[in-house]
């Protein structure tokens, strides 16, 4: 196998698994919008946990924040292993897009929490640095590898 075949599965590989992840996401987001406080017990926790602030955003805010994600983990699966033409491209910019905010999002979570800007619960603060963030970045890396993949073939 060449060492090009094993770049291209390694781009195909990223690309899906970042897609899953999203996905998945895009699923607990949704559980959100429709009342679960998972994994908290109540909606004050579950703000203070994945939102650091009072009250918890309502069912808009988590649908949207739900079909952004489904729409990137979409968007990653198609340009990973999607086609041609105009679908193919569009599929690789949104892709590509959603791998730039999710580096954004994540470089920026670990900024705002070196220099302690902000009064967020001290739960969300640990969970920022130690999950959120990182994830963030990890998952913009593998999005933007497998919006590549097509590409490169």
């Amino acid at each position: 196998m060449s060492i090009r075949n094993r770049t291209e599965k390694v781009r195909t590989s990223a690309g899906l698994l970042g897609a899953a992840v999203v996905g998945a996401a895009g699923l607990v987001h949704a559980a959100w919008a429709a009342g679960s406080t998972w994994p908290a017990d109540s909606p004050d926790e579950l703000a203070d946990l994945v939102v650091g602030t009072r009250p918890m955003p309502g069912a808009p805010a988590c649908t949207a924040v739900a079909a952004l994600l489904g729409a990137a983990s979409i968007a990653t699966t198609l340009a990973t292993v999607g086609g041609q033409g105009p679908i193919g491209r569009l599929t690789r910019r949104g892709s590509t897009f959603a791998a730039g905010v999710l580096v954004v999002r994540g470089v920026g979570g670990l900024a705002v929490e070196a220099l302690n800007v902000g009064d967020v619960a001290p739960e969300f603060r640990r969970w920022n640095r130690r999950l959120y963030s990182p994830l963030c970045i990890a998952l913009g890396v593998l999005i933007g590898l497998g919006a590549g993949a097509e590409a490169q073939r």
